[in-house]
């Protein structure tokens, strides 16, 4: 039987209630105010995006493995994302003509190379039209090793043996390899890395260690940045610095820096009245007693420590701890690091474990580097997870959501500083006596799509707008309510009607037979067209087609308006083939360079389930490989050049002879375009 409650029972169920349902909602800092922003008048100003007039000041795109002729075509995209500089692979003769990343890693000369990625001629043209979008391109630089032959072919001291290839293209370094006292081009006391004496033996992938205080060495690794310089590079990244001895190393200095990077600025000087922009990795702090300065007076170093505090924060969603990251080498000025929110190194090496940071995630960390004072920060545009060489794998470099960063860090360059952590929401903002911005990033991904409530501190009462979506946002007496973003950011500052339009395409580039569709989405986007090969102006709707029965490049103009008169161009290229007829039941290769099949021997390393083997089942008609893998049970082959009347001695074993090779090609797809090869 039901008894009525006296007005004790009563409050302390009450009381219970108000704590449970208080205990289900949302913190402060997430959930929405009753604030009365009416009055509040628009003034917004007339801010117009620009990239920076200095090298130092701006944002990097590294276009890992990128073809030169690729960044060239990108320019005016690459241009809209706010990007200052593009980074390069880099350009020296890589080793076995650069089919795989790491290779380019393994350079055979101090000269500019001619691979998958390109020559000297193309990037000549891509330095030329770079600088008439105000962007400067830089070059991704080994001066620490050279090639091996392999990690266990090594030299009767234990030190790894150079490749053969280094002897074609310097010829006096490879002769010198293995002398003793000041001729000697590398090192060979191996013994001294176990004393931390990195910068005199590197052991890492068994790569061979020059000898940097050599001035042979020296003199060729300064024609090289010359070289470059000449046809038009405005600065290096240097691989390994970390491992290479400046005049202060207390163990073993040299004078390596000074003659090549030293000299090489004041050439770059003399011919473009600007600064050399140079930095180094350094990866973590120098070892064996040798303090940052060392480099930092040099160069600009890459800094690591901040960018793992960061994404600690962001993976706790704890605001807190993503202010409280820290950079690692605390005792350089922070102009003088380098920041990043992932590398291709970190990149491949999580592809390898399976582990690649999320799309939001990477943002998120993005967003954050971007935002901050004082930084220069690198995006890497991403391979794809095969690892291909000369292939634009992701544009996310492009899209909105990265120019928008990018423009927000452009735009505050010299600004005050001031890092929020408000609960589970980090804010920057950015501000002088002009302007006021902000950017707000969540790691907790159950907030992203929704309204928050923000805290700030200096951006002040007015109407500010969403850069994203244009989206008023008012702040009064410092709380504002911010959409946060499906990536989990938001950018507000106080210019209206400064959202791009934007277009994402199912491809941007490839070879096809006959026809193909590209499907397209367009977002705030008003109004559109496209031409191909210069022809009429189609309106562009939500695909496009191409038709061909000619070989040739096919190249597509986007033009894209969006309802603020903001415009965006885009540029699609693709190569038209066609097969050869009657050849039913055979692979084709279509586009092999004519001199490959007249002055190497070329063989096909072929595999599958079980076996893989060196073959020439091929044979040649009209410059296309036609090749039989009719019940061979082979599922991919990859083509390699030897030298002329080169015999393969096991054909079940890899033949390190191998001077070029393509990339793995599948055999299901019945033809392959080998003509940027």
């Amino acid at each position: 039987k039901m008894t009525s409650l006296g007005d004790y029972e009563f409050f302390v169920i009450l009381f219970l209630f108000v704590l449970l349902v208080s205990g289900c909602t949302k913190t402060e800092t997430i959930k929405t105010t009753t604030i009365d922003y009416s009055g509040i008048e628009e003034t917004p100003d007339s801010y117009v995006d620009r990239l920076p007039d200095s090298m130092e000041d701006g944002v990097i795109l590294q276009a890992f493995s990128w073809k030169f002729e690729d960044v060239t075509n990108l320019l005016p995209e690459i241009k809209d994302a706010g990007f200052k500089m593009v980074q390069l692979s880099p350009v020296q003769q890589p080793k076995g003509g650069g089919s795989t990343w790491w290779s380019y890693y393994q350079p055979v000369s101090f000269s500019i190379g001619e691979s998958a990625l390109g020559n000297k001629e193309t990037l000549t043209t891509l330095c030329t039209e770079a600088e008439k979008y105000g962007i400067k391109i830089i070059v991704d630089t080994v001066f620490n090793h050279l090639a091996n032959i392999s990690d266990s072919d090594l030299e009767p001291d234990g030190t790894p043996k150079v490749s053969p290839e280094v002897e074609k293209y310097e010829p006096e370094i490879y002769a010198h390899r293995n002398d003793s006292g000041s001729s000697q081009t590398f090192h060979h006391n191996k013994s001294a890395s176990g004393s931390g004496a990195v910068t005199q033996y590197y052991a890492y992938g068994q790569l061979p260690d020059l000898n940097t205080s050599n001035p042979l060495v020296q003199e060729r690794a300064l024609a090289f940045l010359k070289e470059c310089i000449d046809v038009g590079v405005d600065g290096f990244r240097f691989d390994a610095a970390k491992h290479i001895e400046t005049p202060d190393d207390p163990q073993y200095p040299s004078d390596f820096w000074p003659n090549t990077l030293g000299v090489a600025k004041e050439y770059y000087k003399e011919k473009t009245g600007d600064d050399l922009f140079a930095y180094g990795e350094i990866l973590g702090d120098p070892d064996g007693g040798r303090n940052i300065s060392c480099y930092t007076k040099l160069m600009s170093v890459t800094e690591t420590s901040y960018t793992d505090g960061v994404k600690a924060g962001l993976v706790k969603s704890d605001a807190a701890k993503v202010k409280a990251a820290k950079y690692g080498k605390s005792s350089s000025d922070e102009k003088d690091l380098i920041v990043w929110a992932e590398s291709h190194d970190t990149y491949t090496e999580a592809l390898g474990y399976g582990n690649t940071t999320g799309p939001k995630r990477l943002t998120q960390m993005y967003a954050v580097i971007a935002s901050r004072k004082n930084t220069n920060p690198i995006y890497l545009a991403r391979c794809d997870e095969g690892l291909s060489v000369a292939t634009v794998a992701s544009y996310m470099f492009c899209e909105e959501r990265t120019a928008v960063l990018n423009r927000f860090h452009n735009r505050f360059i010299g600004s005050d500083e001031n890092q929020i952590a408000d609960d589970k929401l980090y804010i920057c903002e950015r501000f002088d006596d002009n302007q006021k911005g902000a950017v707000i990033v969540t790691g907790d991904f159950t907030l992203c799509g929704t309204k928050v409530t923000v805290h700030f501190e200096n951006m002040g009462t007015g109407c500010y707008y969403d850069q994203l979506t244009g989206e008023k946002v008012y702040i009064k007496n410092n709380i504002g309510e911010v959409t946060i973003d499906s990536n989990g950011i938001a950018v507000i500052t106080q210019t209206k009607d400064n959202v791009y339009p934007e277009v994402a395409f199912s491809l941007r580039s490839g070879s096809f037979i006959g026809s193909l569709d590209i499907s397209l989405t367009k977002t705030n986007v008003s109004k559109g067209s496209y031409k191909i090969n210069g022809g009429e102006e189609i309106s562009l709707g939500d695909s496009i087609k191409l038709t061909s029965s000619s070989n040739g490049k096919v190249n597509i103009l986007v033009h894209v308006e969006s309802r603020e008169g903001k415009v965006k161009e885009m540029n699609l290229v693709f190569n038209s083939l066609s097969l050869l007829p009657g050849q039913d039941g055979k692979f084709q290769v279509l586009g092999i360079n004519p001199k490959y099949l007249t002055d190497y021997e070329v063989y096909l390393w072929c595999w599958g389930s079980s076996s893989s083997r060196w073959q020439k089942n091929y044979e040649i008609v009209d410059g296309v490989l036609l090749i039989d893998f009719n019940n061979s049970g082979y599922t991919n082959f990859l083509i390699g050049l030897f030298e002329k009347g080169h015999t393969i001695g096991n054909p079940a074993s890899w033949d390190s002879s191998c001077i070029k090779q393509t990339k793995d090609i599948a055999i299901k797809d019945g033809w392959f375009d080998l003509g940027d090869w």
